[in-house]
């Protein structure tokens, strides 16, 4: 088995933020979540032994999480070198601008590219083989000219091998060819396919290829250099003109071209666009060997390569399969029947072989199974749900995974629902704050056990009553019509009761919501102090009216000893002098 190559779908962690589209929507789960710095923190990478480069994680990820290897420096670098640079044109480019078709080789030459030329030109000769093929062999073979039908053959139904066309895909196909005519060319093919990338390194395959770039690279890559395709003078391709191979961008289109029935009733032949459906016909092809079509045209993508997972334009697929019809039917009538340097479209080498690359994996046996799932609250069959939230088509599946380190055991959507249900559940029961749910007529739907405890009753008894019975109903009323939150404090003398009250709207329910803060024990403290505080200024009082008595009461005494204290000494003052008149 070949060493395959890996990430060519890279994933930025700092913009994955916990919403695993990509898992659940990846046909062959090449997914594993990874934890990140954060306590629950998961984002998701691409196990790259599993992936088939279809691209769906790409075009899925809201936060352009994922993103395809970028080879524009590689070919940038080419041109910088001086070395004589070919491209290669898928045949979906028309799908892509919505502008003359003779535009865009144009543009590539102001890029730097010396020659250019249509991708259909391989597509030409797979065509034909393909044909000689359902023509010479009463097998059935499955086309190969879709890279990601061929990974996904090779790496999840080795089995399925011998279905394949031995034949390279028109990309290696024209490769070859360029690399035959220019052989001192480097050869960059640019299309709208992930894949391709992957498929121009593979084995045997590597060296018709130097690079590939997508459609998306080119049109930031002109963006870049400030070329707008309307203000250039159309240009041409070069070498020689393909036909009707110009239609291997739609689903179709190769049966189209190798001239085979195309009728959605043939027996001959059948067409199988989308990945889902082709695991289907892949499965259906390994269980009924008999009575199947000479040739199955299978493509991953819905509609064609028009729907690749690079190509940036956002018109409607019927306008992009429109613009590829109207380009082929148009050069088909201008073309020749003629083909230049025909004798070395005929000597080139088509045929290749594929492996083995599935890889293989640990299977847990089922009393792991049963444990992995008793983590996310399954302990029977009929906890098993199978509603596939988790991007596992069974929650047995998901245990597997889960077994194999791809997946987190509590990513389970009902199980985290229940849960949080249950935690909030025990907050509301567990709570000391009395809680009242009142709908818009002012009648109590619920009220939790804090709140029977207060009132005295029980919530059989207090649901479809008013809350009149309980409170005073005009704040649920204001609240109800304003959605304002409200504060009060409120007293419950009957029940030795004060709280302090939260009531606001619950808009989703169309309810009110009271919450009562238990503050009797606080009230009563405050009555007592308050009652302490009165008693000490009574007390206070009374001391002062004493200490005025007792200051009266003293200064009346001074008063009067004053007074008979003056009259003494008059009297002596008088008696001296006296004696002081008569020695004189």
């Amino acid at each position: 088995m070949t060493e395959r190559a890996t990430e060519y779908i890279q994933s930025i962690k700092a913009k994955c933020r916990d919403c695993y589209l990509c898992l659940r929507s990846c046909p062959v789960k090449a997914i594993r979540l990874e934890p990140g710095k954060g306590r629950h923190e998961l984002h998701t990478s691409v196990i790259d032994q599993r992936c088939i480069l279809d691209g769906r994680c790409v075009q899925v990820c809201p936060q352009k999480a994922k993103r395809p290897r970028l080879n524009i420096d590689r070919v940038q670098a080419m041109l910088a070198a001086g070395d004589p640079v070919a491209v290669s044109l898928a045949p979906s480019f028309p799908s892509v601008f919505a502008v003359d078709p003779f535009l865009v080789p144009a543009a590539l030459r102001r890029l730097g590219f010396a020659y250019v030329q249509e991708t259909a030109i391989g597509a030409e000769l797979v065509a034909r083989e393909h044909q000689k093929l359902a023509q010479q062999s009463n097998r059935t073979f499955i086309t190969s000219s879709c890279p990601a039908i061929v990974n996904l053959i090779q790496c999840h139904y080795p089995e399925a091998r011998c279905l394949l066309a031995p034949i390279v895909s028109p990309m290696i196909a024209h490769g070859r060819y360029l690399k035959r005519i220019l052989p001192d060319h480097k050869v960059v093919f640019i299309g709208p396919c992930i894949a391709k990338m992957q498929e121009a390194e593979a084995g045997a395959l590597a060296g018709a290829v130097d690079a590939v770039l997508t459609f998306e690279e080119l049109a930031e890559w002109l963006d870049q250099q400030n070329i707008v395709l309307d203000e250039l003078e159309p240009g041409g391709f070069d070498g020689i003109t393909p036909h009707w191979a110009r239609l291997f961008a739609v689903d179709g289109g190769t049966l189209r071209t190798a001239a085979l029935d195309t009728d959605a009733l043939s027996q001959q032949t059948q067409i199988v666009s989308g990945l889902d459906k082709c695991k289907e016909m892949i499965e259906h092809l390994l269980m009924q060997p008999d009575e199947l079509p000479r040739l199955i045209e299978m493509v991953a993508c819905e509609g064609g390569c028009i729907a690749g997972p690079s190509n940036p334009s956002l018109d409607q697929a019927l306008l992009r399969r429109r613009r590829v019809l109207k380009y082929a039917e148009t050069r088909a009538q201008a073309a020749g029947s003629d083909f230049e340097n025909r004798a070395l479209l005929s000597e080139a080498d088509l045929s290749r072989s594929y492996e083995d690359w599935s890889i293989s994996l640990p299977e847990p046996d089922e009393g792991t199974i049963r444990a992995i799932l008793a983590k996310s609250g399954k302990y029977s069959a009929e906890d098993e749900l199978n509603c596939r939230s988790c991007g596992y088509n069974s929650c047995r599946e998901k245990a597997v995974a889960v077994f194999r380190g791809w997946a987190d055991p509590e990513m389970c959507l009902p199980y985290m629902r229940e849960r949080a249900e249950s935690m909030s559940n025990k907050v509301v029961s567990s709570t000391p704050n009395a809680i009242f749910v009142v709908n818009a007529d002012g009648i109590v739907i619920d009220i939790n056990p804090a709140a029977e405890r207060v009132f005295r009753t029980t919530k059989a008894d207090a649901i479809n009553r008013h809350v009149s019975d309980f409170m005073s109903p005009e704040i649920f009323a204001r609240v109800m019509e304003t959605g304002e939150i409200l504060r009060d404090d409120v007293s419950f003398p009957h029940l030795n009761y004060a709280a302090r009250r939260t009531v606001f709207r619950e808009d989703s329910q169309r309810v009110t919501i009271a919450l009562l803060a238990d503050c009797t024990e606080e009230k009563h403290h405050l009555e007592t102090v308050q009652k302490m505080r009165w008693q000490t200024l009574d007390k206070a009082q009374g001391v002062i009216n004493k200490q005025m008595e007792v200051a009266q009461k003293i200064a009346g005494l001074l008063g009067e000893t004053t007074a008979e204290t003056k009259v003494l000494l008059t009297q002596l003052m008088r008696v001296m002098r006296d004696e002081d008149s008569e020695s004189g």
